[in-house]
């Protein structure tokens, strides 16, 4: 059994959830139990969004949601060993369990971003695609989408990730090398996004409505520029990357270096 202390937004639900199933894969593992019960500590309550846009029955592993004890605890963050057949699993031991995994149980406990590999990454694309639930309404878009986070994002100071230097010098390029001139905008804080925006020479329309329908309309863009934010990170992962051209930020966060790609990324100065 595996057990998933899920937290976060959407983005890191999907970092947790594919995370756990990724392991399972590794050892045949046939049961997981993820524990949403912390979702409800933050000042703005979350909620567990994964069954909106996974259809976990396709997995061919037993997936239960339950409040479990031992999630309260925080072992893993705790005990992050590095030794074989170690059942508690965090940021700071995930490539070395993943080596030399326990295969009767696991706990995980930690966001799994910045401890993958190319290919851990790779595989869980892999993974969440094959379970994504299609939304037959959104078509591929003509035009370049561009994704902003504002909100919690500016007040952690985790924007100066993106300042309008990174925008303005994607948006150039992409206006250069790709033609592009049509501008559409997804974002959680429209008012911050013109801050932006308006000291930009484009025209721009705000698109999106809702967390669901931004999800999708990221990954229907041919052309996108991204913010640092894992949601459209994995937006765009699990859109349609045939010939996609995606142009996203190095860190993470503030002095946090992204070393795993998204399909078909460009990287940029600023």
């Amino acid at each position: 059994m595996i057990i998933i202390r899920l937290a976060g937004g959407l983005g890191n639900q999907i970092f947790q959830f594919v995370a756990g199933v990724y392991c399972a894969k590794k050892i045949n593992c046939r049961k997981i139990i993820l524990d949403d019960s912390s979702l409800n500590n933050y000042d703005v309550k979350r909620e567990n969004e994964l069954l909106k846009f996974f259809d976990l029955s396709k997995l061919n592993i037993e997936v239960r949601f339950k409040n479990i004890l031992i999630t309260n605890f925080r072992l893993p963050k705790l005990l992050p060993l590095n030794i074989p057949n170690y059942p508690l699993v965090s940021d700071r031991n995930f490539q070395a369990i993943l080596k030399n995994p326990n295969k009767i149980f696991m706990l995980l406990d930690g966001y799994f971003q910045e401890c993958l590999i190319q290919e851990d990454f790779n595989k869980e694309i892999e993974i969440l695609k094959s379970i994504l639930i299609n939304n037959d309404k959104i078509k591929e878009k003509n035009g370049c989408v561009i994704h902003i986070r504002g909100g919690d994002f500016v007040k952690l100071g985790w924007n100066s990730v993106t300042p309008q230097e990174y925008y303005y010098n994607a948006i150039e390029k992409m206006k250069k090398d790709y033609h592009q001139k049509d501008f559409y905008i997804v974002t959680d804080d429209k008012n911050y996004s013109k801050t932006i925006l308006d000291r930009l020479d484009i025209d721009y329309t705000f698109i999106g409505n809702s967390m669901y329908e931004d999800f999708y309309l990221i990954g229907s863009f041919k052309y996108r520029i991204l913010s640092s934010s894992t949601f459209a990170l994995w937006a765009s992962a699990l859109g349609d990357n045939e010939d996609s051209i995606v142009i996203a930020p190095n860190e993470w966060i503030p002095k946090h270096y992204r070393r795993i790609y998204l399909p078909n990324e460009i990287r940029i100065d600023f």
